[in-house]
């Protein structure tokens, strides 16, 4: 089976950016001599001559921003467009747990002191105005980060960010139809599909099923001219749909009462901008131009293009070019924590945060990072490993360990 095709980034001997290259090309440059490499994943080579860079291709990159950040990069060349980078940004889960900790080791310090009376006037940091709780703010802080690491292997000329679930205004001013839906007229808009779903808090309305496939149902049969607006839509599970189609005539009463001056709530959408305003700014004092788009816009392109669903697709996209291939390695990017827990020792070969080779039984290797060093007892000196999954391993000695890279931040798999 053919390998998923990875694009190796490219400086010269100035360090000026270079466009991408295929990782088999980069191969034979480094063979030839006429290139060394700086990094191996994912591939960074610097050739060894100066390279007058003339290419006008735009590069766009997509993020589909949540829980995990779908990251698309799209080379919009004079034939083609080319997906030179995809991948999923799995972002940290521990810092309200560590915010707490942190927290209940003050609470107790200040209790064993003299006491005092409490004051709770004195919290200058939680009363700043636009303060973001540390959760949030982490989140988007490693976004920037990952930026600001693809600044220095590409010039990017625009990222554009997926905004909210759906366009917000588009339903609120007024219907605006799609490009394809002149054509195919039976087909729903989704971006009016998800207001639906979201007014009637993801339920069905007529069992109330809530975990199960749901569908947007037409009160008014198409075929009756029912229109795809938010007063004639409903949500059912497929079983009721099954149900009340060919029979509409007889629920219709029924399911107009239910969702009768019912509006779309705008709450979850503010919830989803929580933070947001913050990206924007951060990313508009570092890259040329930064765009919004929605989540509607997002699934009706991808549904055209006849993409799968998945958070790296959905970056690809967002940057609104439709890609020629989409046979691509799919990275992994794990943002580290930059406070290290350990006393560095700076003779050591490796330290927390290196990325490293682990030999397992049966001269199996996995990939890892140093989780932590251990600092006494009769195993100091020896590693804490945890994998990209979050299995964790050790104490393992250093003899069986093989370092493949040091991490700074933020760690590309």
């Amino acid at each position: 089976m053919k390998e998923n095709q990875r694009y190796a980034f490219v400086l010269d001997n100035r360090g000026i950016k270079l466009s991408t290259t295929k990782e088999e090309k980069a191969w034979y440059k480094i063979r030839k001599g006429n290139a060394k490499l700086i990094q191996l994943k994912p591939m960074i080579i610097q050739l060894n001559y100066k390279v007058d860079n003339t290419d006008n291709s735009n590069i766009y990159v997509g993020l589909d921003v949540g829980e995990t950040t779908g990251v698309g990069i799209v080379q919009k060349c004079k034939t083609r467009n080319k997906v030179i980078f995809k991948g999923e940004i799995k972002h940290r889960k521990d810092v309200s747990k560590l915010m707490e900790q942190r927290k209940n080791y003050r609470k107790l310090r200040r209790a064993e002191k003299r006491y005092r009376q409490a004051r709770f006037d004195n919290r200058g940091s939680s009363k700043k105005e636009g303060r973001l709780p540390p959760s949030i703010k982490t989140r988007q802080d490693e976004i920037i980060r990952f930026i600001n690491k693809l600044l220095k292997l590409l010039d990017i000329n625009k990222v554009i960010v997926e905004d909210v679930s759906f366009d917000i205004h588009v339903l609120t001013s007024g219907y605006k139809p799609y490009k394809w839906e002149y054509q195919n007229t039976y087909r729903l808009d989704e971006n009016t599909r998800k207001a639906v779903l979201m007014r009637d808090k993801f339920t069905c309305q007529m069992c109330g099923a809530v975990e199960t496939r749901l569908e947007a149902h037409h009160i008014t049969p198409k075929r009756q001219n029912g229109e795809n607006t938010l007063d004639n839509l409903i949500t059912l599970c497929s079983n009721c749909h099954t149900k009340v189609t060919g029979k509409e005539d007889d629920y219709k009463i029924i399911f107009y009462n239910k969702i009768n001056g019912r509006q779309v709530g705008l709450r979850y959408a503010m919830h989803v901008m929580q933070g947001k305003n913050y990206l924007y700014k951060e990313l508009g004092k570092i890259v040329r131009e930064v765009e919004k788009t929605d989540g509607g816009t997002t699934a009706n392109k991808r549904i055209d293009w006849n993409i799968e669903k998945s958070h790296s697709n959905d970056g690809i996209v967002i940057t609104g070019l439709k890609p020629t291939k989409l046979d691509i390695y799919e990275y992994t990017v794990k943002p580290l924590r930059k406070k290290q827990k350990c006393k560095i020792d700076k003779e050591l070969e490796i330290v927390q945060g290196d990325r490293v080779y682990y030999t397992l039984k049966y001269r199996k290797k996995i990939e890892c990072y140093v989780n932590a060093i251990l600092q006494s007892g009769t195993l100091a000196g020896y590693y804490k490993l945890k994998d990209y999954k979050g299995n964790k391993y050790g104490p393992v000695s250093p003899r069986s360990l093989r370092k493949i890279g040091s991490e700074k931040g933020i760690s590309i798999i």
